[in-house]
């Protein structure tokens, strides 16, 4: 299937694999590879077919999901771990990542990785690890910087039967345009010395169901930022003692001009767990910042998104259903935002 995208002002022609299309089973070679012991040659392994791992083995490299070639690859571990010693240069114990070639990003797509304990982080990025990429910035200071995010990310990513256990580095973190991921029948736990699930800005269609996410976090346990069209249901919240959900837009941070708002999201038949905390930040905060940061005005200069407004924009989101232990819902929701759909929510003793 062909098509044509908008990159820096110019038409780039894109292939994009079939859907449908699955990746070889890896060799024997290949397999060894994988479970082989990290060296400083080769601290990583790029997976570029599919493999299931014998039961309970343990890999000791990062894994790397890296481009095109990464496309339609199953990575079942079976029940094993991923437990790479991360350093400074090679920070994420699993990176989904585009490529940047022939001068046009490259995406992986259609990607299964499930039944692994991963150690550490899992990361995927298009344009940039985060929202102050210099590739990233500069697409932001032009019209179709959404679509162009979009476009540039790693799509269509299964997570399923996974155990996350973050060391302080954000657990699970899609980076601006990721789109079509899903994490289910998930458990987020370890620690983190920020969030636990970060949605980063112009990402979208994203799904979390079915999870326990319970990491001591410093900070809410889900970011929402400028991300929009997700689905948030049938996950069971805790460690909820600094907040649950946040969406907001993070005006200006690095220069980046943010476009898209954290809107049309469903939180929806969500247990937040509340035992002996007493209600200082809710579990659903919808407009969390509207403006409140000293870099707000790095990005002006623009006549869209963050730089015409340092405002949140959270609007359209559907938030219902949810149980709520020990705490009034009408304490614990939130609303800073606009025209939100609040309805059916239920206090648990």
């Amino acid at each position: 299937m062909l098509r044509f995208a908008h990159f820096g002002g110019g038409l780039a022609l894109l292939i994009a694999a079939s859907a449908h299309a699955q990746a070889p089973a890896c060799s024997a070679a290949k397999l060894a590879e994988i479970s082989a012991a990290p060296t400083a040659a080769q601290p990583t392994v790029e997976i570029d077919c599919s493999a299931t791992l014998p039961p309970n083995t343990v890999v000791r490299k990062s894994l790397r999901f890296s481009g095109p070639a990464a496309s339609g690859v199953t990575f079942d571990c079976q029940g094993g771990r991923i437990e790479p010693a991360t350093d400074s240069s090679q920070p994420d114990s699993v990176l989904i990542q585009s490529q940047w070639r022939q001068g046009q990003w490259q995406r992986p797509q259609n990607i299964t990785l499930r039944r692994c304990t991963i150690q550490g982080s899992l990361r995927i990025q298009g344009m940039a690890a985060n929202g102050e990429g210099a590739a990233l910035r500069d697409s932001s200071r032009r019209n179709g910087h959404t679509e162009r995010a979009q476009a540039a990310a790693p799509a269509n990513i299964m997570l399923d039967t996974l155990t996350l256990l973050g060391q302080g580095r954000i657990p699970l973190y899609l980076a601006p345009g990721v789109t079509g991921v899903t994490l289910q029948n998930s458990h987020v736990g370890g620690r983190s010395n920020s969030v636990a699930v970060y949605l980063d800005a112009e990402s979208a269609n994203n799904t979390l169901q079915h999870n326990l996410i319970d990491s001591r976090s410093a900070r809410e346990l889900v970011a929402i930022d400028g991300s929009a069209h997700n689905t948030i249901r049938h996950n069971r919240f805790s460690a909820l003692s600094h907040g649950g959900l946040f969406l907001y837009r993070n005006c200006g941070e690095g220069g980046t001009v943010r476009h898209q708002t954290p809107s049309h999201n469903t939180i929806s038949d969500n247990t937040f767990f509340y035992r002996h905390y007493h209600g200082r930040l809710p579990a659903v905060w919808l407009g969390a910042r509207n403006g409140n940061r000293n870099y707000c005005q790095a990005d002006a200069g623009y006549p869209f998104g963050s730089s015409i407004s340092n405002l949140d924009g959270a609007q359209h989101n559907r938030v219902n259903n949810n149980r709520i232990y020990k705490l009034s819902p009408l304490r614990m929701i939130r609303d800073h935002g606009s025209d939100n759909m609040i309805s059916g929510n239920t206090t648990v003793r």
